[in-house]
């Protein structure tokens, strides 16, 4: 009688497999442990608290830490992006908050760097607690914190738990700073902001008058060059003041290429005792020094503070102008100058407009922007030329420039 094979080792590996992968994926993945995820702001290393809810996370954070009740190395720091130097410095100022708010030392943390993603999150830190007994955790939080001078020591001792084949962080003077910025009374209108800034610009003028830039025959490029300065109030407002040296050519609309022009700048619609030329024999030059002083307003501040530190902002300016213009009439043929100089623009005028700008930060304390700047010029003589009842006064200038703003104190 042949003997009959057992089954039981076979079966027996089955039930293993069958329970102990489940619990193995359980064990890798943590789930049953506390996990807290901070936001950031792509391409920014700053903790900004109130944004994105993360002030409602940090506090629940903390009403879950007992530094009494906690081992050398439970709670775990990871954090994920595309840089490590920045995704270090994230993991750093969440761990300076836990040690300024509830008293940890660095000893308490395990931090490692990733380049990558959380799931389906970039730029965000996230803090895993141990498993701690129920009683543990009813307990009330600790209020007590480290003394102000102590709580730059607790964090200059900071070292981080790397992923092989990286060496843990030197800078420790950067983490020490910002805790030392958040112990000492701010002074500045908003942190982190330079109050002073300056910056040059470049671009081209197009002018409407009775002449205009962009004239039937064809379109004139001009020229213009400045410099600004503001004072950063908040991170709403600004002031700024501004100069620039403007110079263009203008020529004849297309329905009026048969006026006609006297050289004292007169404009006449039918042929008179005395010499003139039509408009479409003739161009007028001008040049001015536009002096501007604008009230500025941060568009991205108006929905939240967190989108007025976007790499990306928008700035409407209000702005009153003072002008300098220098004009003359010159023919096309020759280029030679036809007006006789009587008809000059006034010495000052006003010019009332504004600027749209679109800023993009490009480093530290450094902007580019795309200034547009349009506005109404109160000189009717600003090209020369006057209308028979010199009531004409739809006299207007567009500047689009391109610039860098420098961002100084």
């Amino acid at each position: 009688m042949r003997k009959r094979k057992s089954f039981r080792p076979v079966a027996l590996c089955c039930l293993l497999l069958f329970v102990g992968i489940p619990f193995a994926r359980a064990q890798q993945s943590g789930s049953s442990e506390p996990r807290i995820v901070f936001r950031f702001v792509n391409g920014n290393d700053m903790f900004y608290i109130p944004w994105s809810d993360n002030g409602a996370r940090l506090d629940s954070l903390c009403n879950q830490l007992a530094p009494a009740t906690l081992k050398a190395g439970c709670v775990r720091v990871d954090g994920y992006g595309d840089d490590k130097k920045t995704v270090k410095i994230r993991c750093n100022r969440v761990k300076s908050e836990l040690i300024l708010r509830r008293g940890l030392t660095e000893e308490h943390f395990t931090t490692t760097n990733r380049i990558g993603m959380f799931g389906k999150l970039r730029n965000v830190v996230v803090v895993t607690l141990p498993v701690l007994e129920k009683r543990e955790s009813r307990k009330k939080p600790v209020t007590v914190s480290p003394e102000p001078e102590k709580r730059v020591q607790l964090v200059a001792e900071t070292r981080q738990e790397e992923p092989e084949g990286e060496t843990p962080p030197t800078d420790v003077q950067t983490t020490t700073q910002d805790v030392q910025a958040q112990v000492q009374p701010e002074t500045s209108a908003e942190p982190g902001h330079c109050r002073w800034s300056i910056g040059l610009n470049a671009g081209i003028p197009f002018f409407w008058g009775d002449m205009l830039s962009m004239s039937a025959d064809k379109t004139y490029i001009g020229f213009a060059a400045g410099v600004q300065g503001g004072y950063r109030l908040s991170d709403l407002l600004a002031v700024s003041l501004s100069v620039d040296y403007t110079c263009g050519k203008l020529g004849a609309r297309g329905y009026a290429q048969d006026y006609l022009l006297a050289p004292d700048g007169m404009t006449w619609y039918v042929p008179q005792q005395q010499a003139m030329q039509r408009y479409g024999d003739l161009y007028s030059k001008v040049s001015l020094v536009n002096m501007g002083l604008s009230f500025d307003v941060n568009l991205n501040r108006i929905f939240s503070r967190q989108a007025a530190e976007h790499r990306f902002t928008v700035w409407v300016s209000p702005a009153v102008y003072g002008q300098f213009f220098k004009a003359d009439v010159y023919t096309k043929a020759d280029d030679k100058r036809y007006s006789d100089g009587t008809t000059v623009p006034d010495g000052l005028s006003l010019g009332l407009g504004g600027a749209l700008t679109l800023r993009c930060r490009v480093g530290r304390g450094i902007d580019l922007q795309l200034k547009n700047t349009v506005l109404w010029m109160a000189d009717n003589h600003f090209e020369a030329i006057r209308t028979p009842f010199g009531k004409t006064r739809h006299n207007a200038m567009w500047v689009p420039q391109i610039g860098v703003v420098w961002h100084i104190k």
